[in-house]
């Protein structure tokens, strides 16, 4: 929206033109990282098509029988296999622009291209919703999300498959309340307390952990921790301060500070989620139609993306859910 302006159009304000800087500075839109790893990394998958998404899981295993000699043996067929079935969802931001609007934004006087930018923003609208609804549970049409593949209590249903009865499509978590930078043990942060039994949780069942997800407030925590005596990595000689990256790696793991993330949570995934992208809905804007049908003279386009996120081995991520940062 314009905002007010108190000139009085006279001969000195007439005779001058605003100094208009060049481009659109965005001053509204975050950088949504967590959605920028999946589709920068190796968990982000295309198909081609198919109405919904199928996984094939072994979720358990034969029993190995000691005999000798004639010893009868059991012969009871084992029936180790499940499917897991993600329903795909769709995304749309609409991208609309009178004629009236377009004819007057051309020649000399246009100062940007309203029909890109428009595009652009509808794109930058659709990470948004997707980055949001990655930290949230499944509801109405939404995808699935970390709330759903790495929750909060035991017993969710995610596939279609009930991690109660199917023991081994259960998820880890860590529900001690811990503040990050607290020493209950001395010279050891319960941040770190609270990550390492999540970790070696989900080492126990062969994960990898390769992405930790949590909030700023932690992140802030955790640098303050490794900031501090004993942990501390300085360049005093060119007295550049303490050295090291916003959001320092935690062992093998990549740590992501997000925005969007659940208040005291962080996540753990060994790259068992995934996104899946629909290629002919991959973030692209569809052809502009005529409004003129509505009696409109105007031109609607959408921006689309038909995703999921689904889970591979649930049992391999997990979540620390009431870890206190700063």
């Amino acid at each position: 929206m314009a905002q007010t302006t108190s000139e009085v159009w006279d001969s000195r304000w007439s005779a001058t033109r605003r100094a208009i800087r060049p481009g659109v500075h965005d001053a509204f839109f975050e950088e949504y990282p967590t959605l920028k790893r999946y589709r920068k990394s190796g968990t982000q998958i295309k198909d081609t098509g198919g109405t919904e998404i199928s996984v094939m899981l072994q979720t358990s295993g034969g029993t190995a029988t000691a005999f000798d000699r004639y010893d009868e043996l059991p012969k009871a067929p084992v029936n180790p296999f499940e499917s897991a079935h993600y329903k795909r969802r769709y995304y749309a931001v609409p991208i609309v622009l009178s004629d009236t609007e377009n004819w007057e934004n051309a020649g000399p006087e246009k100062v940007f291209d309203l029909l890109q930018k428009l595009g652009d923003n509808a794109l930058q609208s659709l990470l948004k919703a997707l980055n949001e609804d990655i930290y949230g549970a499944q509801a109405g049409k939404n995808l699935l999300g970390f709330q759903d593949h790495m929750a909060d209590a035991a017993g969710a249903t995610v596939g279609g498959i009930d991690s109660s009865a199917t023991t081994a499509w259960e998820s880890q978590r860590y529900t001690t309340a811990k503040t990050f930078t607290t020493q209950s043990t001395t010279n050891i942060f319960d941040g770190f307390v609270a990550w390492d039994n999540l970790m070696d949780d989900i080492r126990k069942q062969g994960g990898m952990v390769k992405d930790l997800f949590t909030t700023f407030s932690v992140v802030g925590a955790y640098r303050q921790a490794l900031s501090s005596q004993g942990y501390a990595r300085t360049q005093l000689g060119e007295l550049e301060g303490v050295g090291g990256q916003f959001n320092p790696p935690y062992f093998n793991a990549r740590v992501t500070a997000d925005n969007d993330c659940t208040a005291l949570h962080s996540y753990m995934d060994s790259g068992n989620t995934k996104l899946n992208v629909l290629g002919k809905a991959n973030f692209r804007k569809t052809p502009f139609t005529s409004l003129q049908s509505n009696g409109q003279l105007a031109q609607l386009a959408y921006m689309v993306a038909g995703v999921q996120l689904i889970n591979e081995n649930r049992r391999r991520g997990g979540v620390a859910t009431t870890l206190t940062g700063i």
